[in-house]
């Protein structure tokens, strides 16, 4: 009985090898295998406004997914759209979910370790959002990280990260995505968010009086690109969407969407 609970044992862990295996060895599609499909697969997280973001009405909009659809459009192809988190961005991208991970990707060392990131799609930088009735309180970074303020953070991206390495004294709430972050900003249950400059710009324009960028400038250090992010084998890919963006309708969307270029 004791050797049989060993063998059964042993095959439940081969079999958990060979999955685990199997997971990591999904191969991204390749040019030509996305051109016979004839669809193009963008992966959103549909909640960072203004690049992908539902409406009122609860369509899909914004910078990225105008720009992903002239893309898919340019190269002969229609666009899909998958939602994701940014949690689970990266491993989606991995197990080949969509072709292209898009709508607020900051390029950052450990992506271009691990995937192919394209050239510039806008410029960006940390900034601090806070109600507009608290934004003198909040103008540098050592006024934020005080015992009494509330740092509130989305988890998976880097705002987190921003806040882990940054905030050593100030209360931190951790809400489960931006939507829940924002709206205790606007509900003064928290004090403070940390945010890309584009999105910052954007809710201070679209909700004046209730959203206002407290620091005074970007946050040293922050200075970043928004980029598109691919399987590194995709090469050819890679340059097809980095040659599109070098034509001008990332500038004439970047103007209709006010993202900074």
């Amino acid at each position: 009985m004791e050797k049989k609970q060993y063998w059964l044992t042993g095959r439940m862990c081969l079999l958990i090898i060979c999955v685990s295996v199997m997971a990591q060895s999904v191969q991204a599609r390749t040019w030509d295998e996305i051109k016979q499909s004839g669809e193009l697969r963008i992966g959103l997280t549909g909640d960072y406004s203004p690049l992908s973001f539902r409406n009122k009405l609860g369509h899909l909009v914004g910078f990225d997914v105008d720009m992903t659809k002239n893309l898919a459009h340019s190269l002969g192809l229609t666009v899909k759209f998958v939602e994701t988190s940014w949690p689970t961005l990266s491993a989606d991208l991995m197990v080949d979910k969509f072709d292209i991970a898009a709508g607020g990707v900051t390029k950052t060392t450990q992506r271009q370790k691990q995937f192919a990131l394209s050239n510039s799609v806008a410029k960006n930088g940390k900034i601090a959002l806070s109600h507009c009735s608290k934004k003198l309180l909040f103008r540098t970074l050592d006024e934020i990280d005080q015992p009494n303020v509330k740092v509130v953070v989305n988890p998976g991206g880097t705002n987190e990260a921003y806040v882990n390495s940054h905030i050593k004294q100030a209360q931190i709430i951790r809400k489960k995505d931006n939507f829940d972050t924002l709206q205790a900003i606007r509900s003064n249950r928290a004090d403070v968010m940390f945010t890309d400059l584009i999105e910052g710009k954007y809710y201070q324009n679209q909700e004046k009086g209730v959203f206002c960028i407290a620091s005074e400038e970007v946050l040293a250090g922050t200075e970043s690109h928004k980029v598109y992010m691919m399987d590194k084998s995709n090469a050819e890919l890679l340059a097809k969407v980095n040659e599109w963006l070098a034509g001008n309708t990332k500038n004439r969307l970047a103007k209709q969407w006010e993202v900074v270029q």
